[in-house]
């Protein structure tokens, strides 16, 4: 299955991001390349109310018995009465997870930023865990939209990733027990402020203060029983058309399952949340010393999760 989150107007999206409580969005579903409103049909299936539908995407993927009886009732579902999606707003496919953690696991990609800052090696702590940090929650952005830097910035970039949604809480997770917890996969564009970020790595708090302003979902969760291997996925982005990034997914070095063990010990994650990869080898214009300017588009594609485009400005 591959859900979204849409808008028939500007107004109720940007309602919706102001709060960041998705009110007025409604929950797709891509059949046949059309997509289907699922919102009534989903809130009288779980029981939901009106105050409640906002989160109806959230009660759907962690509904446990009453997703797998809710996916078997509209399997059957065609695309007559859909919706063209070149006419629908997209939010993000999550608008406000509990969650978001963000991974730094493909080799390529730490070599060539840590050559960048003088080092000849990776640490082996690197290999030995799945290193994250916590990004902000409340920036998530949709297909479409346009990501605003911060004034002034001028090494704006992009960063190619993955990411897994939770599906159900998950606490000291195992091997088996963390697979289980992940409902799907989306897009995940890492949006980076590079000189901001600079200023602020001396210190050793971590990368955030580069990346809280934003950062692009989307724009369908796609049900992992619907990837047929994971590993095989291209990623690829292209900027204003021209391609800057051609990676694989199989290139990880940590998986998702060990994130979620990983970020797992001791602390619950919850349905919805969201871990992102970690930028591909070549996923970013820091790799190649290319950034971006303002008014140009980031077009980030994943073999069989779909396509993220995004305009970049800087704020008002």
């Amino acid at each position: 299955m591959k859900l979204c989150q849409f808008y028939t107007s500007a107004q109720d999206r940007e309602r919706d991001l102001a709060r960041r409580v998705p009110v007025e969005a409604r929950l797709g579903l891509l059949v046949g390349g059309m997509i289907v409103d699922l919102t009534d049909r989903a809130a009288k299936h779980h029981g939901l109310d009106d105050p409640q539908r906002a989160g109806v995407l959230t009660a759907c993927i962690a509904g446990g018995e009453e997703w797998a009886d809710f996916r078997a009732e509209i399997r059957s579902l065609g695309p007559a009465g859909g919706l063209d999606p070149a006419k629908v707003l997209f939010g993000p496919c999550i608008l406000r997870p509990s969650q978001y953690l963000d991974f730094y696991a493909f080799e390529q990609h730490v070599m060539t930023m840590r050559k960048q800052r003088g080092f000849d090696t990776i640490v082996p702590e690197w290999y030995e865990i799945p290193a994250y940090y916590n990004s902000n929650a409340t920036s998530f952005i949709g297909h479409g939209m346009t990501a605003h830097y911060p004034l002034g910035e001028d090494r704006m970039d992009y960063e190619c990733e993955m990411a897994c949604v939770i599906g159900r809480p998950v606490r000291n997770a195992t091997a088996q027990t963390a697979a289980a917890a992940i409902v799907g996969y989306t897009i995940l564009n890492d949006l980076s402020a590079r000189g901001r970020q600079k200023k602020a790595m001396p210190i050793n708090m971590g990368p955030a203060p580069g990346k809280d302003f934003a950062s692009a979902l989307g724009p369908y969760l796609v049900t992992k029983d619907e990837i047929r291997d994971l590993g095989a996925l291209g990623m690829r982005a292209f900027v204003n058309g021209e391609q800057w990034t051609d990676g694989r997914y199989g290139a990880v070095k940590h998986s998702f399952e060990s994130m979620v063990v990983f970020a797992s010990a001791a602390r619950t994650l919850f349905p919805g949340d969201v871990l992102g990869s970690g930028t591909v080898g070549g996923g970013c214009g820091a790799e190649r010393q290319t950034f971006l300017k303002p008014g140009d588009t980031i077009r980030l594609e994943i073999d069989e999760l779909g396509v993220l485009e995004n305009r970049v400005e800087h704020d008002k």
